[in-house]
C-alpha cells in the first residue's frame, strides 16, 4: 500500500514538474514580427524638351527617378533609357521600381524632341490621285477623296508638331487620273502659281495602269525635275513608285480594282533610283516598308494608300526632309535669315 501511494506521488511530482516546465518563464513574451518598409515610391524627372535636334532622332539624357521606403535592395529601370535615341516628336519615359520583396511602383514623364527649324518653308506636293487623297474606295461610282488623310496632310501635321512655331505650308497639288508623260502644262503652271522652295514629288501609277515602259516613266520622272529645276526650286524629293496588291481587291479586274502588270513598279524604281540623285533630286524609297506591309498600307483597289499607308509615305517623306533641307540661321551675315548648310 505504501508502495502505490509512493508511486502515485512520484507520477503527480513528475507531471507538476513537466507543466511548470511547459508554463515555465523563457523571459518577456515575444512581439509581433518586425514589418516590412513601405512600398516604394517613385518620383519622375519632370517633362524633358530638347530643342534644335538635327536628323530624325536625338540622344537625350535625364535626371534619374528618385526612390523611397521598400525593402533594399530597390532596382529601378527606365525605358528608354538615359542617352537613348529619342525620336523627334513626344515619347513617354516608363519607370518601374522592384524592391527585394517584389512589390513594385511606376512613373512616367514625357520627352520632347523638337526638329531644328527648316531654311525653307514652302513645300508643294505635286502628283496624281495618290497625293491628292484618293483612298481606293468609290461612293456611287465616284472616287473617294480622304483629304484628312492624305500624306500631304498628314506630312503637314508633322511639321507643326516636331517643328512648332515654323509655320511650313504643304500645298497638295495632287491630280487623279493624270499621267506623268502628259503633267508638262499643268507641273509648269503649278510651280509659277506656287513657287514652291520644296517640291515633293509622287507621280506615274496611271501610266503604270496604262502599261507604259519603266523607261517611258523614269524619263518623266526625270522632265519633271528638269522643269522644277528651271522654275528655282531650292530642293526636289522624289518617291519610288508605290508597289501594287492584288490580293486586296475583293473581285480582281472589276472595279474599283486597278490592274498594273506584274513587276511593273519594281522595273520602274530601278531605273527611278540612281536617276533621282543623278539630276540633283533627292530619293525617297519607301518602297520595301511598302512591299512589307501591303496588306495595311494598300487599300481595296490594289493601289490607292489606306490612312496607315499615307502616314507610312509622310514619315518617308519627313526623314528625308529633315535629313537633307539645312537649318534656318537666325543671324546671317547679311542680317537676315540665311541657311546653313548640312552635309546630305
Amino acid at each position: 500500500m505504501m508502495d502505490r501511494l509512493r508511486s502515485t506521488l512520484v507520477g503527480v511530482v513528475v507531471l507538476v514538474s513537466t507543466l511548470a516546465a511547459a508554463c515555465g518563464d523563457d523571459g518577456p513574451p515575444a512581439g509581433p514580427p518586425p514589418s516590412n518598409p513601405a512600398p516604394p515610391s517613385l518620383s519622375c524627372a519632370a517633362p524633358v524638351t530638347v530643342d534644335n535636334a538635327v536628323g530624325a532622332a536625338q540622344a537625350v539624357t535625364y535626371t534619374a527617378p528618385i526612390v523611397t521606403n521598400g525593402t533594399t535592395p530597390v532596382n529601378v529601370n527606365c525605358v528608354p533609357a538615359s542617352g537613348s535615341m529619342f525620336q523627334i516628336g513626344e515619347t513617354t519615359v516608363t519607370c518601374l521600381a522592384v524592391d527585394a520583396i517584389g512589390r513594385q511602383a511606376t512613373c512616367l514623364f514625357p520627352v520632347t524632341v523638337r526638329h531644328r527649324h527648316l531654311a525653307w518653308t514652302n513645300f508643294l506636293a505635286y502628283g496624281d490621285s495618290m497625293t491628292e487623297g484618293q483612298n481606293g474606295r468609290q461612293l456611287n461610282f465616284f472616287p473617294i477623296v480622304d483629304t484628312a488623310n492624305s500624306y500631304p496632310t498628314l506630312l503637314q501635321q508633322l511639321f507643326a508638331t516636331r517643328i512648332p512655331g515654323q509655320n511650313i505650308v504643304v500645298i497638295n497639288a495632287g491630280r487623279g487620273g493624270e499621267l506623268i508623260t502628259q503633267n508638262e502644262d499643268r507641273l509648269k503652271q503649278t510651280l509659277d502659281a506656287v513657287r514652291p522652295q520644296v517640291l515633293l514629288f509622287l507621280e506615274g501609277a496611271n501610266d503604270m495602269i496604262a502599261a507604259a515602259p519603266p523607261q517611258v516613266i523614269a524619263e518623266g520622272v526625270r522632265e519633271s525635275i528638269k522643269r522644277a529645276r528651271d522654275r528655282g526650286v531650292q530642293y526636289i524629293f522624289v518617291s519610288t513608285l508605290l508597289p501594287v496588291a492584288p490580293e486586296n481587291c475583293p473581285m480582281p479586274n472589276r472595279p474599283p480594282c486597278k490592274f498594273v502588270p506584274a513587276g511593273l513598279p519594281a522595273a520602274t524604281n530601278q531605273l527611278i533610283r540612281p536617276l533621282v540623285p543623278a539630276n540633283g533630286a533627292h530619293l525617297v524609297d519607301p518602297y520595301d516598308e511598302f512591299v512589307t506591309n501591303k496588306a495595311t498600307y494598300i487599300s481595296v483597289d490594289g493601289l490607292h494608300l489606306t490612312a496607315e499607308g499615307n502616314r507610312a509615305l509622310a514619315s518617308a517623306f519627313w526623314n528625308r526632309i529633315v535629313a537633307v533641307i539645312p537649318a534656318r540661321q537666325l543671324f546671317g551675315l547679311a542680317g537676315g535669315l540665311q541657311p546653313l548648310s548640312l552635309p546630305d
